[in-house]
């Protein structure tokens, strides 16, 4: 079975593709979202999330450009009443949404030669986090993780030839691992369970640049900024791992100490999780900061078994 630190190649199959694309795209999803779309070009990509009015997030994604149309990259699990959201508010803008994700295939590239295998199939690979690279109608880009990391998008036929010849420099392996590459790079995911559950610095959206507070005006923005100028936040994403066969779900419970009633003392939110292939589970959780300092954190029950922290792999105030 390929571990972590393997060379590995999945085709992702529980994300979805949506194109958007109109005259009037880019100052729409501008005004939506909590990044600053203007960053983001033919050679640039960004994640970026989708808040209600309370600031909440409904939704988190990568989003890039390609000729004249964006592209969001999200879970399929979300998608259908993600857009269905957004398309309530297009009104007269001229702003289209297209689900193409059976047009196209999501593979994903990992490992420590990565960067050396693309490069000798693509010119001018751009190698440096968030930078896109396009090659036969394929685009590449270079996504975080604990070893160099590549997303690939592209046609059925570009996409199939393509990994004819990177399967040869890898091992195959499943979309579970993909997806515990994000959690080790601190990437939290947004599942129906857990939309509308946090406000983006909860789950580090500012550490991940996911989040511009220079940007102007989006869905839930005063609060998100309110918390960012004048509160002290109280809870913070948290990479964890509990040694126990248990994979849970999103928006599971995890617990502190009973408080001073007795009762359990709910401490935070289970975010993502999968299992590592040494043992275990790995998950991301939002966590109350002084339970995570001063609190053993419990998965199930305040009896069950413990979680340890884990370092992330970024600053949580960058």
């Amino acid at each position: 079975m390929p571990t972590l630190i393997d060379q590995i190649i999945v085709t992702v199959t529980d994300t979805a593709l949506i194109k958007v694309e109109g005259a009037d795209s880019h100052t729409f999803l501008h005004n939506q979202f909590t990044n600053d779309l203007r960053m983001v070009n033919d050679q640039t990509s960004q994640l970026s999330s989708y808040c209600s009015p309370k600031g909440r997030m409904l939704a988190l994604f990568r989003i890039y450009k390609q000729d004249d149309a964006y592209y969001m990259v999200m879970p399929k699990s979300i998608v259908e009443a993600t857009i269905k959201r957004l398309r309530m508010f297009v009104l007269m803008s001229k702003v289209t949404f297209t689900d193409i994700t059976h047009e196209t295939i999501h593979l994903g590239l990992s490992g420590p030669q990565s960067s050396e295998i693309l490069q000798a199939v693509v010119s001018n690979l751009a190698t440096e986090i968030d930078s896109i690279s396009q090659h036969n109608n394929i685009t590449i880009i270079r996504t975080p993780g604990p070893q160099p990391r590549f997303d690939l998008f592209g046609p059925v036929e570009s996409i199939s030839a393509l990994k004819q010849v990177l399967t040869d420099k890898a091992h195959e392996a499943d979309t579970a691992l993909w997806n515990l590459l994000d959690i080790h790079a601190g990437i939290p995911t947004i599942q129906p369970e857990t939309v509308d559950a946090f406000v983006p610095q909860m789950v580090n959206l500012q550490a991940i640049n996911a989040l511009n507070f220079k940007k102007g005006c989006y869905p839930g923005q005063e609060i998100v900024a309110r918390m960012h100028y004048l509160g002290k936040p109280k809870r913070q994403m948290y990479l964890a791992h509990v040694e126990s066969d248990i994979l849970l779900a999103p928006g599971a419970s995890l617990y502190g100490p009973d408080n001073e009633q007795g009762s359990e003392h709910k401490s935070g939110t289970v975010v993502s999780a999968q299992a590592n292939p040494q043992g275990g589970c790995d998950l991301l959780a939002v966590l109350e900061i002084a339970s995570a300092e001063n609190s053993v954190i419990h998965v199930e029950s305040a009896s069950g078994p413990a979680i340890t922290l884990l370092p992330l792999p970024y600053s949580i105030n960058a």
